[in-house]
Formats: structure tokens, C-alpha cells, sequence
């Protein structure tokens, strides 16, 4: 594709200044693909040309290319607002590259490594799957499988979202207590959405099925799941429910794997020998209650890692290197500090940093220097990595979802031209005409922030 030469704004007579220097080709190319993609969404905006450019998918692939990041992602609460937050996308240097607000309330991030980023809504009651190129949304149906329409009490208890490796369809699982009463205790149901994406359009199914029960009631604790290479993993709770459906221990650090291509559950999985008998070997220092608190699990660089992170001892990464085997490598053992309590690891870097979410800070770990580098980041409680290219254009929403007429976010059709918390707040209006409360939720359930005038 030719180099775009900046247009004259319409209907302007200006001529070019004599001897004005004219960059050769290859150069602007080559300062354009150094350029960070917030600068070149603006530059879109010059004229049509450099939008027409700057849109190449050959450009967007050689700016990606330059460009591999990574990004991080995360959501801050608006406590003194309405109950929603805004979600910031950045770089390892704290720049914010994209900006958005959510208004879903009591908003939480999910601790993915996708191109998609998702936000729930209290106990997964309302979620929505953001495409940051874009701004599209996809907002999630909370209306149960058909073969659960018999279930009398339906409570969303943990939540995840991934990508079949092998056709790049991305699914959510969601697991299901059917007893508010005792979460965790009791008997759950499994049910599963394919929302697009890859071969064969995947959108056809969209709508949540059916899928066989967990072995073993799963946690919905926070850092307590992840995906990895298509598969889910959910820590189950031994600390407080100790005990099966069928009456058998649940072991400590054990395991519940879920494959999102083959949407069966795979069994449980044990987890480190050392973790396991970290009860025995502190001398009653601490009980089961207290290691569950300590671990947490997290996808770093494509690998399942348990993240240990006991008062007083060192922050232990177990790689898991071979599943069949159930062989784990503790790669890692930072010192002992204050600040990495309740941490968790996001990804090794290229150079062999480590870079940590403690809460409010982002910490980068060197381990030859044993020093960090920190931003601060007040408010954030979770963190996502951000895989995807910002200069795309593609929707990554492709199929039998619909805009919302009041919000405007794509949602799956039910039986009206609303999404679903749209609805909600609409019925309440309609009970109270004058609520200020559901007023000020209709505008828009999620908004990007613009970074250049539309043209």
C-alpha cells in the first residue's frame, strides 16, 4: 500500500511551502511503526488516506510486531460513584494506553491473557466481554441452560472465560450452586457459552448448555481459578469444606481441571508434594484455613503456576511442567517481603523480571539484582494481561449478537431489543418512575473513552 500524504484540510487553498521537505517513504513508515498505538489512533483522524493506512492489516501486523508489549490491564472501583469503575490498559512503564468505564456494578476483573478482556458483576450475576480495539462489548446472558430450567435456587458462584487452542473459539464457564444457603457444600451444575471466534462461527451456540457436574464443589475465591492453554483450573476450598459429594477428603492443594474444546471435566489434579505437607512441616504455625488463604493459581507465559506466599517465608512459583505426570518445578523463591503478601505473579518478562500484582502497586521483581520497580496504581485489586492489538479494527463479535438499543452494547437476543441489565433497570423504572438510582444506569452499561474524533 502506498504512503499516505497528509491531505489539506477541505476547502482549504493553501499551497505547499516552497522547498517544504517531503520524508522518503520507508522513513515514515519506519517512524510510524515506532509510534505507540494510542498516537496512531489519532493520526487516523488526519485524513482518509493515513486512516486507510494506518488500517492495513499488513501495518497493524508490522506495528504489532514492534510492539509486543505486554499490557496490563486493570479495573478500578468507583466507590463514592454509582457502583461502577473504570478499566485502564498500560504499559509496563504505568502509561495508560486505553481508558474505559464500566458502570456494572461492584465491577471485577477477570485475571485473563486474552485479546478480550471480561468484567463481572457481583457474585457473576452480570458480566460483559470487552474487545478494547473496538469497544464492543458482548454482554453475558444470565438466563440459565434450558435442561436447568427445573433448578429452584440458581446461583452463580464461580466464573471464567478462555480460548480453545485448537479453533480460537472462545468459551465462559460458569459454575452453579443450587443451594444459596451453603455455597461450596453442596451439589453444583456446570454450564457453558461459546461466544465466537476462529473457524465455523461458534456464535450459532451461543447461549449457556448444560455440561456435566465438578467433581468436587469449586471455590469462587479471588486468584483462586484461571485458564491455561484452553483448560480451567479451579483450587478447591480444603480449608473450610473438606468433604466431596460422595464423602471422600478433598486433598490440600488439589485441583479441579475443566477442558474448554472437549467442555468435559478432566478430574482432579494434586497439587506441589512440599505445599501439601506445608501444614506438617510448620509445627502448627498454621492450619488448612490459613495455607487456602496463601495460594493462588495464575497463567505466567502459558504455564499453570501455584503461587505460594506464606507470612515470613519466601513467595514460591511451582511451575506445572507436566500434567500427565503432575510433575511441578518451583522455578521461583523471592525473599520474604511485607509488600508481595497476597501478591500475585503476572508474567517473566523477556529479560527475567517478574513482574507482581500487590494490590495497589505493580511491582517489577529482578531476580540477579534481588530490587524492584514499582508504580502505583491506587485502587486496583486485580490484574489481566491484554494480548491483543489495539490498532485492530476487526469485532471480534461477529455473529447473532445484537446492539442494545438503550446501551448499546452487543448482547445475545432473549425476546426483546434490550440486554439483559438494561431490562432490569428498565422494569424498575417502570415500578419507579422517578428512581434517580436506575436513571443514571441507562445511559451506557459500558463506554470507551475515545482517543480520536470519529471521521
Amino acid at each position: 500500500m502506498a504512503m499516505p500524504t497528509p491531505c489539506a484540510a477541505q476547502g482549504s487553498q493553501a499551497e505547499p511551502t516552497a522547498g517544504a521537505a517531503v520524508l522518503p517513504e520507508d522513513v515514515l513508515r519506519d517512524i510510524l511503526l515506532r509510534l505507540p498505538a494510542k498516537t496512531l489512533c489519532r493520526f487516523r483522524a488526519v485524513c482518509r488516506s493515513w486512516r486507510s493506512f494506518l488500517s492495513d492489516p499488513l501495518f497493524i501486523a508490522a506495528h504489532k510486531s514492534k510492539h509486543p508489549g505486554p499490557l496490563i490491564v486493570t479495573c478500578i472501583r468507583d466507590l463514592l460513584g454509582d457502583g461502577g469503575g473504570t478499566i485502564n490498559i498500560m504499559d509496563l512503564s504505568g502509561h495508560v494506553v486505553r481508558r474505559m468505564t464500566t458502570s456494572i456494578e461492584d465491577a471485577t476483573l477477570l485475571c485473563t491473557r486474552l485479546d478480550l478482556i471480561c468484567v463481572t458483576g457481583d457474585c457473576h450475576t452480570s458480566g460483559q466481554v470487552i474487545d478494547p480495539a473496538t469497544g464492543h462489548t458482548l454482554a453475558l446472558p444470565y438466563k440459565r441452560a434450558q435442561e436447568h430450567a427445573h433448578v429452584k435456587a440458581f446461583f452463580s458462584y464461580a466464573f471464567e472465560l478462555g480460548q480453545v487452542v485448537s479453533t480460537g473459539e472462545y468459551k465462559a464457564l460458569r459454575c452453579v450452586s443450587v443451594d444459596s444457603s451453603c455455597h461450596g457444600s453442596e451439589p453444583m451444575i456446570s454450564e457453558v457459552i461459546t461466544l465466537g471466534g476462529g473457524r465455523g462461527g461458534g456464535d450459532r451456540h451461543a447461549r449457556w448448555r448444560e455440561r456435566p457436574c465438578p467433581p468436587c464443589p469449586v471455590t469462587s475465591g479471588s486468584k483462586k481459578s484461571v485458564v491455561v492453554n484452553g483448560v480451567v483450573y479451579f483450587l478447591l476450598d480444603f480449608g473450610s469444606h473438606r468433604f466431596t459429594y460422595s464423602g471422600d477428603r478433598v486433598e490440600p492443594c488439589s485441583i479441579a481441571c475443566f477442558d474448554l474444546e472437549a467442555e468435559e471435566w478432566m478430574g482432579t489434579l494434586r497439587g506441589p508434594l512440599q505445599v501439601r505437607n506445608f501444614i506438617e512441616a510448620g509445627n502448627g504455625r498454621c492450619d488448612y484455613s490459613d495455607l487456602f488463604r496463601k495460594l493462588s493459581l495464575v497463567n505466567m507465559n502459558g504455564f499453570l503456576v501455584m503461587v505460594h506466599d506464606p507470612m515470613g517465608y519466601p513467595l514460591d512459583l511451582w511451575f506445572l511442567v507436566d500434567i500427565e505426570k503432575c510433575l511441578w518445578d518451583r522455578k521461583y523463591s523471592i525473599g520474604f517481603q511485607y509488600e508481595n503478601l497476597f501478591a500475585q505473579p503476572l508474567l517473566v518478562l523477556d529479560d527475567g523480571r517478574i513482574a507482581i500484582d500487590t494490590s495497589d502497586l505493580l511491582r517489577i521483581y529482578d531476580p540477579v539484582s534481588e530490587s524492584y520497580t514499582e508504580f502505583q496504581m491506587a485502587g486496583s485489586r486485580l490484574f489481566a494481561i491484554y494480548t491483543g492489538n489495539l490498532l485492530s479494527l476487526k469485532s471480534s463479535f461477529t455473529s447473532e449478537a445484537k446492539h442494545c438499543t438503550t446501551c448499546g452494547c452487543y448482547f445475545i437476543p432473549e425476546a426483546d431489543q434490550h440486554c439483559e441489565e438494561c431490562m432490569w433497570h428498565l422494569y424498575w423504572l417502570s415500578v419507579d418512575p422517578d428512581s434517580e438510582y436506575h436513571k443514571s444506569r441507562m445511559p451506557l452499561s459500558l463506554s470507551v473513552i475515545p482517543l480520536f474524533p470519529e471521521t
